[in-house]
Order: C-alpha cells, then sequence, then structure tokens
C-alpha cells in the first residue's frame, strides 16, 4: 500500500497532506505473490512418504546432517536438538521433499544445501526458535536454510530463530519476532515479510532483494548491499540503507539512516516517505526523490541505533564527506536540515534549515549545540520555495541557485546565498552579518537586508547585511533596509543595485518605525522609487550613498515623524548623495511631501555641489557650502564578486576576501540662510481649520430671533408653544493659512411660554441641537458633531420695539483626517463652547407692510484644546473666540388669505463685522499660527412666516452672505411651530 504521488498535484498536496499523512498508520499485511505448491493431500498421498522416524533414527546413530530426498516428507513434529555435542542437527530437504508444519528447536533445516538443488522443495508453516543449549554453554540458533531455488511459506521466526535465503532462493510471508533473525544473501528473494520486533538482514556481499516489508515495534531491516522494495517502517523501527532502498514508507516514530557502502556518488535510497513524526538520515551517499512531512537531516555525523532511538556521535563530530540529498520535496509540516553535505533539487512547502552548527541527535531527539561543526559546509542548490515554505541559512551555510516562489527565506547570522530568485510574492531576509554574492533577483517579491556596521564575518564586504548584485525587476519588487538598534551603526551594503521596484527604508512590518539607516551603492540604476524617513526635529534621518554612479530617473518618497520641533522654522535636510547624479535623476513623488508643519521639496544642490540632495522647505536649491568635500575617495576598487574562505578548523569564523565599500566624507551641512516661511503641510493646514470650526458651528445654530421662531407677535396672551426647525448651510473660508469648506446639517428643538405683561409681552423659553459638519480641503476631510442646548428671553412691546437675548452651550466631538503622505492621519477630539446674543430692534408698520430694523451682537469662546495626530504632530488650540456685531433690516408685508390664514414675506439686508483677529494654534510646540478672521461681511436674505391658525405656524428663510474670509453660498432654515 504505498502512496502515489505526482508532481503536478503539488499545489494540492501541500494544502492537505500534513493532516492527511499525521493519520497514516502502517498497513497490517501484504498480500504474497506466490502460493506455496506442497500437495494439500500429503499425508495421505501414497506418492508421499514421512521421514521423520528414518530422522530420529539417524540423528540417534550419530548421524548430524541428513538428507531427505525424492518426495517425502516431514510434518507437524517438534523437531529439537537431541545430542548437545553436535554443532547442529541439520536435515536438508531437495527433489520435491517438504516441512510442513514443524517446528524447529535449536536445529537447522535446509531447502535446497548451495550443492544440491532443491528442485521443487518446500518450506511451509514453519516456526524457527531456539531453546536448547549446546555443549559450549550457548543458546543453540535453530535454523531454516533455503537455498538453490528452495521456497518458503509463512515462516514465523522467534528468538534465537534464523530463516537465511540465499542461491535464489525465495521466503513469503515470514514473520520475524523480537530476537529472531532473516538474513538475505546472493540472489535471495522475500516478500510480503512482517518484522515484528526482529531483524531482516541484506547482506553486504549478497544482491539480494526484499520487497513488500512491514518493519514494526522495533524492528530493523540492515539494507547492507542488495536492494529493499516497499518497506514500511513502524514507529521505534529502523532501516538502515546501505545498498538501495526503494519505495520506503516510514511511520511516525520511524528511523532510517541512509549510509551508502559504495561511496558518496552512490544512490542508496530511492523515493522514500517520510510521514509526520518519522526520521531520515543521510549520512553518506544519495537520497533521492524522498517525499518528506516529518524530518530529513543531512550530515556526516554518524548515528547509532540502539534501545529503539538514534544516538548521535559525541561532539558533533563530521566523521564522514559526501552526503547528498536529491530532489527532496519537503511538504507543510515537513523539515528537512542539513548540517554538512548538500540537498538538491529540493522543492520546500515545509522548512529546510542549512546549518553548520553543531548538533546532534540524543535519545532520538535533535539538540542543538554552541559551536561550527566544521568539514564539508552545510549547502543547498537549485532549492525552490513555495507559499507557506521556509528556508534558513546560518552557521556557514551556503545556498546556491535557489528560487524563493512565494515562500520566505531566512538568511541568518554567517549565512551566505547565491543567485537567487524571489518570485510570486516570496520574501528574504539577509540578517547582519550574511550576505548574498552573485545575482540577487526580484521579480515579485521582497527583500529585507538588516543594517548593522562592520561584522567579523563580512567586514571586508561591507557594513551591515550585504548583496553583491540586487535587482529589483517590477513594480512589485521590494527592498527593505531594517534598522539595527543592537549594532554601533545601521548601514547595508549592496555593490550594484538596480532598482525599478521600491526601495524602502525600514522593516517591512514597521517595527523599526522612528529609527533610521544608511544605504551604501557603489552603482545604481533603473527607475525606481526609494522611501525614506526623517525627523527633522531630531535633525536625523535615512541617508542614500552612492559612491561610484548612478543611471537612471528615480522617485523619493519621505515619511517624516511629525514630531515636536526642537527650533522654530524649517531647515534643509541632506537626504542623498549620488555621484554623479544630474538634475532629474531623483524627483519627489507629488512633487512635495508634508513633514511635520511645513511641505517640503527634493532639491539638487548647485553647481559646485551637485551630487547631494536635500530637503528644502522652498522649492529653490539650497547653498549649503558643505565642508567638507562629501564626494568618497573612490580607492580602493573592490574585488568582483568575493569568495569566502571557510578554512578548515571548525572554531574559526570563515572571512570573505575583502571588497571595501567607499566610506563617506561626513554629510555637508547646509546654511539655509534668512528663513523664509514655508508652505505648511496637509496635516497642518487641517488642524488649523479644525481650530476655526467651533464658532461657524455656534453661529450657525444662532441666528436671529425672526429667523429663530418666526412670527411672534401675535401669540396669545399665556400662549404655550412648541418648535423644531431644520437647518442648513455651507461656508468657504479662506485665511492665510488655510482655505476649506464646511457644510453644515442640523436639527433644532425647542419651548417656550408668552406671558403677558403691561404694555408688552416676555416670551421665555429654552432650546436644543444637534449639528453634523463636514470639512473639507484639497487633501483633507475632517468631521465636527455639535451638541448644544440654551435658553432665551424676548421682551415685545406694543410700540414695536424688542430685545431677545439668547444663551448657549455647545460641546463639539471632533474627527481630523488629513492627508499624509500618500496615507492619512487621524485625530479626534473633544471640547465645549459658550456664548450669548443680545438683539435689538422695531417693528414699524405701514398699513400692510412693515419694516424691521435690529441690531445683534453676539459673543462666544471654546475651550482650550490640545490633541496629537497618529502621525506624532501635536496641536494646541487657544480658546476660539469670536465677537460679532450685525446691523439690518428686514422688510416685508403681511397678507391675510380668505380663510384667514396669514402670510409675511420678507426680504433682510445686513451688514456684519468679526472683530476677533488672534486664534492662536501652536504645531509641535514650536509654530505658531493665527486663525484671522476679522472683517466685515455682506448679507442678503430672504424668508417668509405664515400663520395657518391659532396653533399652528411655520416659517423658512434663506441667506447669502460674502466678505473678506468667508462666503456662505446658502444659510437656510425651514421651522413649524405649534401653540397651545
Amino acid at each position: 500500500m504505498r502512496l502515489t504521488i505526482s508532481h503536478a498535484l503539488l499545489p494540492v498536496i501541500y494544502l492537505v497532506a500534513l493532516p492527511l499523512n499525521a493519520a497514516d498508520s502502517i498497513p497490517e499485511s501484504f498480500q504474497p505473490k506466490k502460493e506455496s505448491t506442497v500437495p494439500t493431500d500429503l499425508k495421505t498421498n501414497s506418492s508421499y512418504q514421512d521421514s521423520w522416524d528414518y530422522t530420529q533414527e539417524k540423528w540417534g546413530q550419530k548421524y548430524p546432517n541428513l538428507q531427505i530426498k525424492d518426495n517425502k516428507y516431514l510434518a507437524d513434529r517438534d523437531i529439537v536438538l537431541l545430542n548437545p555435542a553436535f554443532s547442529k542437527q541439520v536435515v536438508t530437504l531437495i527433489n520435491h521433499s517438504y516441512s510442513v508444519g514443524n517446528t524447529l528447536n535449536s536445529v537447522q533445516l535446509n531447502i535446497g544445501d548451495g550443492i544440491n538443488e532443491a528442485n521443487g522443495s518446500e518450506a511451509l508453516n514453519t516456526l524457527v526458535k531456539g531453546e536448547y543449549v549446546n555443549s559450549r554453554g550457548n543458546i543453540e540458533t535453530g535454523v531454516l536454510s533455503v537455498n538453490s531455488n528452495g521456497k518458503a511459506f509463512n515462516t514465523v521466526v522467534d528468538a534465537y530463530g534464523s530463516l537465511s535465503v540465499s542461491g535464489d532462493g525465495e521466503v513469503y510471508n515470514s514473520l520475524i519476532k523480537t530476537g529472531g533473525l532473516q538474513v538475505l544473501g546472493t540472489r535471495a528473494y522475500a516478500q510480503a515479510n512482517i518484522i515484528d520486533g526482529g531483524v531482516q538482514q541484506l547482506s553486504v556481499t549478497g544482491n539480494a532483494v526484499a520487497e513488500d516489508n512491514i518493519v514494526k515495534n522495533g524492528g530493523q531491516q540492515i539494507i547492507y548491499a542488495g536492494t529493499a522494495k516497499n518497506s514500511h517502517i513502524g514507529d521505534g523501527s529502523y532501516q538502515l540503507a546501505s545498498g538501495l532502498a526503494q519505495d520506503t514508507v516510514l511511520y511516525s516514530g520511524a528511523f532510517q539512516e541512509v549510509y551508502s557502502g559504495k561511496g558518496e556518488t552512490h544512490v542508496a535510497d530511492s523515493n522514500t516517505q517520510v510521514l509526520a513524526g518519522a526520521f531520515q538520515q543521510i549520512t553518506s551517499g544519495i537520497s533521492e526523490n524522498a517525499q518528506v512531512y516529518g524530518t530529513q537531516t543531512v550530515s556526516g555525523v554518524d548515528v547509532t541505533w540502539k534501545d529503539g532511538s538514534w544516538t548521535s556521535d559525541e561532539g558533533s563530530k563530521i566523521r564522514i564527506n559526501g552526503q547528498t540529498a536529491k530532489n527532496s520535496t519537503i511538504y507543510a509540516g515537513g523539515k528537512q536540515r542539513i548540517q554538512s553535505g548538500t540537498a538538491d533539487g529540493t522543492q520546500v512547502y515545509g522548512v529546510q534549515t542549512i546549518s553548520g552548527q553543531k548538533g546532534g541527535w540524543v535519545d532520538g531527539k535533535w539538540v542543538d549545540a554552541d559551536g561550527y561543526t566544521g568539514g564539508i559546509r552545510a549547502n543547498a542548490t537549485n532549492t525552490t520555495v513555495y507559499a507557506g515554505g521556509l528556508q534558513q541559512i546560518a552557521w556557514y551555510g551556503e545556498a546556491d541557485q535557489n528560487i524563493i516562489d512565494g515562500g520566505t527565506q531566512q538568511v541568518d547570522e554567517l549565512g551566505h546565498i547565491s543567485n537567487t530568485t524571489i518570485q510570486n510574492g516570496g520574501a528574504s531576509t539577509i540578517a547582519y552579518g550574511a550576505y548574498s554574492s552573485g545575482d540577487l533577483i526580484v521579480k515579485d517579491g521582497s527583500l529585507s537586508m538588516q543594517a548593522g556596521s562592520d561584522h567579523a564575518w563580512t567586514e571586508n564586504l561591507g557594513k551591515g547585511a550585504y548583496a553583491a548584485n540586487v535587482d529589483l525587476q517590477s513594480d512589485n519588487a521590494y527592498l527593505y533596509i531594517q534598522h539595527n538598534d543592537a549594532a554601533p551603526e545601521s548601514v547595508v551594503t549592496i555593490k550594484q543595485l538596480t532598482n525599478n521596484g521600491v526601495v524602502n527604508f525600514g522593516a517591512k512590518n514597521g517595527s523599526d518605525s522612528g529609527r533610521f539607516s544608511r544605504l551604501d551603492l557603489n552603482t545604481l540604476s533603473g527607475s525606481g522609487t526609494f522611501i525614506m524617513n526623517t525627523n527633522l526635529a531630531g535633525e536625523e534621518g535615512d541617508f542614500l550613498n552612492i559612491s561610484d554612479s548612478v543611471s537612471g530617473n528615480f522617485h523619493v518618497l519621505v515619511r517624516d515623524s511629525g514630531y515636536e520641533l526642537t527650533g522654530s522654522g524649517a531647515n534643509p535636510y541632506h537626504l542623498i548623495y549620488a555621484n554623479g547624479s544630474s538634475a532629474d535623476t531623483f524627483a519627489m513623488t507629488n512633487g512635495s511631501v508634508d513633514l511635520g508643519a511645513y511641505k517640503y521639496y527634493l532639491v539638487h544642490g548647485d553647481a559646485s555641489d551637485k551630487d547631494n540632495w536635500y530637503l528644502s522647505p522652498t522649492a529653490v536649491k539650497p547653498n549649503p557650502e558643505p565642508d567638507p568635500d562629501p564626494t568618497p575617495d573612490p580607492d580602493p576598487k573592490p574585488d568582483p564578486d568575493p569568495t569566502p574562505d571557510p578554512g578548515t578548523d571548525p572554531g574559526t569564523d570563515p572571512q570573505p576576501e575583502p571588497e571595501p565599500t567607499p566610506e563617506p566624507t561626513p554629510e555637508p551641512t547646509p546654511n539655509p540662510g534668512p528663513g523664509t516661511k514655508p508652505e505648511l503641510s496637509e496635516s497642518a493646514k487641517s488642524v488649523l481649520a479644525m481650530a476655526n470650526v467651533t464658532p461657524t458651528i455656534w453661529d450657525a445654530e444662532l441666528s436671529t430671533l425672526r429667523s429663530r421662531l418666526g412670527e411672534v407677535r401675535n401669540n396669545q396672551q399665556n400662549d404655550t408653544g412648541v418648535w423644531g426647525k431644520y437647518i442648513s448651510s455651507r461656508y468657504r473660508i479662506s485665511t492665510s493659512n488655510v482655505g476649506y469648506n464646511q457644510d453644515l446639517n442640523g436639527v433644532m428643538f425647542g419651548g417656550d411660554r408668552t406671558i403677558a405683561l403691561d404694555n408688552a409681552q416676555l416670551i421665555v423659553g429654552g432650546m436644543a441641537s444637534y449639528t453634523h459638519s463636514e470639512l473639507e480641503a484639497s487633501k483633507s476631510n475632517g468631521k465636527v458633531d455639535s451638541y448644544s442646548v440654551g435658553a432665551y428671553i424676548t421682551w415685545l412691546h406694543d410700540s414695536g420695539y424688542y430685545l431677545d437675548g439668547v444663551v448657549k452651550a455647545n460641546r463639539f466631538r471632533t474627527e481630523n483626517n488629513p492627508y499624509f503622505n500618500g496615507g492619512r492621519a487621524h485625530a479626534h477630539d473633544n471640547s465645549f463652547g459658550a456664548g450669548f446674543s443680545l438683539e435689538a430692534g422695531r417693528h414699524i408698520s405701514f398699513d400692510d407692510y412693515f419694516v424691521e430694523p435690529y441690531l445683534q451682537a453676539a459673543f462666544f469662546r471654546g475651550e482650550r484644546s490640545e490633541y496629537k495626530l497618529d502621525s506624532g504632530m501635536k496641536v494646541k488650540a487657544d480658546a476660539a473666540k469670536s465677537v460679532k456685531g450685525e446691523l439690518g433690516t428686514t422688510l416685508g408685508k403681511n397678507v391675510t388669505l380668505a380663510n384667514g390664514a396669514t402670510i409675511q414675506p420678507y426680504m433682510r439686508l445686513a451688514v456684519r463685522h468679526e472683530f476677533m483677529k488672534d486664534n492662536a494654534v501652536v504645531i509641535n510646540n514650536t509654530e505658531h499660527f493665527t486663525n484671522d478672521m476679522s472683517g466685515t461681511s455682506g448679507k442678503y436674505g430672504l424668508g417668509i412666516t405664515t400663520r395657518m391658525n391659532d396653533r399652528w405656524a411655520a416659517y423658512g428663510e434663506i441667506n447669502y452672505e460674502m466678505g473678506h474670509h468667508i462666503e456662505t453660498p446658502y444659510s437656510g432654515q425651514i421651522g413649524v411651530r405649534y401653540s397651545f
């Protein structure tokens, strides 16, 4: 029962292999390919003669060796050692003679003897054991020896029993129990055998074939020579493949050692399945086409099988060279460990580890130790790592000509890779103290390189992780430069970089955010993108250094921390040194980048500084006057493609041949000259807008008496009423710092009571409101939810004069989402505000017409606000204040309808003035701004009120306002009142 796996099904098998194989159990038995030809009527057939009496007689006469031939048989006898003085009591069957149902107890039965042909002789249903002590004081072994074309069927070999096969002998359906032995010699054949705690041995001098064998319960199959096919090795059992093991299945807890008896180029194992929990070690020679769900180890550290488990040589000394795993497939949950020697053509869905670290088997478990094993390096060639797979290289391990096809490659300290291709979303990480030689091609996926300083293993190549030639071939090809806190410096070195993808300074998962690195290149070519990080507040950031030459055109995207600045204003920052660069070599993505409170531009140095590139708050070339000259000394020229020398002493760290990278001289310090206020960043604009929004919300919810309540002069004495209205406004705000649109929608509810006075009425009421505002700028947006409660009192004199007072308090919940370097920053804040208004005027009637001049004053003060965007920008907004005066008049007409209802259309003309100029905002504790909304505006409106009967009234109004800092294309409301 062998599992046959097609390579065309590998992706499917990857998904399901672990659960299926973890549950596989060893088969009970196999069907014998041949059946016995012993006549079923043997004991009653007159053509055959029972030879038991003859045998007893001859042994009694002290003849130890007997021959039975010519249609004779022994059947259903306990054949035991009769004379301990005999070295062996032997019976040989030839020429159609048979043994049926006999027990061989410390005696030997031959089927053919190597001289005389068995000629159809067979043994059937034999039990072989040893219980008797010979004259030397040892237990005499029971033996069934099948030779010269003889055959044996259904043999059971118990303790001190032996089944020996040679000379074209054949045995079928044998059971070898604990203490029993089956030996297969020259031209022997054994099929459908069960090694149940015993040992099956294919002799070193033979060419035997063992097929369909089951080894279980601590049994052993020792293949010194010859071939074992379709062996199934169970828990606690062992197979030694020195000749050739084909199509072996290793079950959980099983062990196989491949130890070629014909040298390191000999294939000693083929098509083995190492199921989950099983172990295969290749100590010498070649294992090919293994399918691994458990563990495959390639190591020249010898192992010893004892008491059902493995133990490696003490000290993990490599004693044997020349071990190879060829074309193995490592499935999910499986592992291939290469400690020395080579794995070639491996397909990895699980884990492949290439490491020369000391370690070995201790009681069947692998235990790592400190130090390097020495000897032949661990090496993986032509490996393909698929999605879900992992390749790990460490401790002078090497990987060459590998494809990371959706999987992951991890090159740890002291690891080396060469000629690697990353595709289909694969990922490779090269640690500090590891390196890549040859070509490292990223088609679709990512390469991460850990920065550092000089390392003993790679110091002659360059600082940090090193790569000779990196080629990012597409928009989906990424190089990540990982910061290293543990090293004195954080530098990555690449000799040649072709960037047609993206180089990102920072770890793939963002774990090193806020920390910075340097990338040293000899040459750069392509047309890709560099994503870099700065903290201008701390005058620090990433740096790109190109020592020899650059060709192509590249985009640069810079992300700033947004942290607090250490001083006011903004200065240029030195970002790139590129020897031989031209004016169009680098360009900022989207033209500029938001860094803290300001926009920055990538600018090229002038003619005397043309190799340097700066982040500048102005889109002009700074005059840095660098001192000293930043041009690196190009000598000495690095040697091409260095090859490390591993040495032979395992205690000595191998040293790569030198490839010095020119060290850039200190960065120039630009002198920005007199500061000019740069353009504000989108984040800065957004927080300034948000600091300015609460007064307009408060104002939109306020309005005039008529806008709030409609015509209230006709209220009956002691009239009680409730009202509600919907309000909607749009504002277009423009200050010296920011411009934005604000759309407001909401509802207001209230109730009041009219109290009669001498020659006047007094209206006393309360109100509540909810409004939602949306803020939109070119690259930012925000939201404000406002909740308010208030009270009002209105005095109406019979002469037409009136006074109206309102006091109101608001709670504002703000959400700010400014554009920030290709994404969005976010912030939330809560604040309070309160204000009041006074309005005075007179209603003058001219028959059905009226005019209503009025004067209104309003004051609002918001709460101081302090919050932080998730980009790091800090915001402190002073209390937002508004002091407004409005002078206007309303002109209208009263119309009485036939049904008694009245309508009152009107128009309004007014002028407003905002007196407050100094609403202050501080960004990052240093940058001070003022929101100045002061100025005069004109206001124009149309409205109508109607009183349908004594209880119901409705009203509506729309206004337009235009001023220096504000335009209100519309501000409208529609309401209804019910009196009772």
